[in-house]
């Protein structure tokens, strides 16, 4: 198969009952990286003998390490971290077309993904009617909206959209769960051992997320903390990236008692903070689909983004949130007010509220 000849979804299913191996490029979030898990987990459960590697980036590519589903999770080099890991994008490139893969699934779309289905030298890439170069796959996914007849899908049926075209059995509640690296659980315990916590008796507050609409207030995280300690008697974990630990000295300078401030953690310590914790309360950011996966019940606070399309996936949770003409919007900027009243509007009080209906 050469160029961008055209593959029908009867001639791509058959190609996918006997391809050896597949490589899914899932770049960038940590909210998407998680959402991907259901699709891996089907695909893996129709055809458990398929090799299917995933690249990754180095912040998030803990998601997919230890997943039943994934063979091996090749990790790209981001530069935002310190000290970057994985492949460079040069190396990666050759690394891929070393392994020689049947077939190419794009879940990403942008042009670094790109890059890497164009060079990989799979006979077979796959990626999305709507993606950029179109052209130049040999199979392009339908609309979601299309494929499940559906006006309203959430992230994960997104993702599933390739099986359902191809009628790959989907369960009908697929989980996606994260899997725990057992020494980063043990060493959680150990911390909070030292920090004066047992068992399961604490909350996590993640307070950061990806931009100001999504970001609640970290005075109103501050009372929340302190409430929630006063009434229940637990102990508050309030955790962020080593790149927002400000946000943290924040709420510690607002907080009238002594909660914990983790910036430390990188992704299995926090997943390994979560999977313990009572309760999580988060706004709408990746740490809260990683609450999701580990089937812990969830406040979250909401912005800007689509509640339909990211709400925390087959958890208890609250959504608190408000509901303004000009929601949803992308978030970068409110267009509407100058400054985020969908969020900036929350009350203490309401998130309050919610955290105790879901505790008792």
């Amino acid at each position: 198969m050469t160029g961008g000849e055209a593959l029908g979804v009867r001639r791509l299913r058959l190609e996918m009952e006997r391809i050896p191996n597949l490589l899914v490029i899932r770049i960038r979030s940590l909210g998407d990286s998680i959402l991907a898990l259901p699709m891996l987990e089907a695909l893996h459960a129709w055809r458990p003998d398929l090799q299917i590697d995933v690249l990754a980036e180095d912040p998030y590519a803990a998601v997919f390490f230890r997943q039943p589903a994934v063979h091996e999770t090749l990790i790209l080099k981001n530069r935002q971290c310190t000290p970057p890991a994985g492949f460079s994008r040069i190396r990666a490139c050759r690394e891929i077309r070393r392994r020689r893969y049947a077939a190419i699934l794009n879940l990403h779309g942008g042009s670094t993904s790109f890059f890497f289905t164009i060079t990989s030298g799979a006979r077979i890439r796959i990626g999305q009617e709507k993606y950029r170069h179109a052209r130049f796959y040999h199979a392009l996914i339908p609309s979601p909206f299309v494929v499940w007849q559906s006006a309203e899908l959430h992230t994960v049926h997104d993702q599933l959209t390739f099986l359902r075209w191809l009628e790959i059995p989907v369960p009908a509640k697929p989980a996606g769960k994260l899997v725990l690296d057992g020494h980063a659980r043990a060493s959680i315990n150990a911390r909070l051992h030292s920090s004066g916590i047992a068992g399961s008796g604490y909350l996590v507050i993640h307070a950061t997320a990806t931009m100001p609409s999504k970001q609640w207030q970290a005075e109103k995280f501050a009372a929340l903390a302190d409430r929630l300690h006063e009434l229940h008697g637990l102990p508050v974990v309030c955790t962020a990236g080593p790149r927002e630990a400000q946000v943290l000295l924040d709420i510690g300078r607002h907080a009238a008692h002594n909660h914990r401030y983790w910036a430390d953690l990188d992704l299995d310590h926090l997943f390994a903070l979560i999977e313990g914790c009572r309760l999580f309360i988060g706004n709408d950011s990746g740490p809260t689909h990683a609450a999701a996966a580990l089937g812990k019940r969830i406040v979250v606070i909401w912005g800007s983004s689509d509640s339909r399309v990211w709400h925390p996936w087959e958890t208890q949770y609250e959504a608190v949130r408000r509901d303004l003409p000009c929601m949803p919007c992308p978030g970068y900027e409110c267009a509407a007010y100058g400054s985020p009243k969908c969020i900036e509007e929350i009350t203490v009080d309401e998130v309050f509220e919610a955290c105790n209906r879901i505790l008792e």
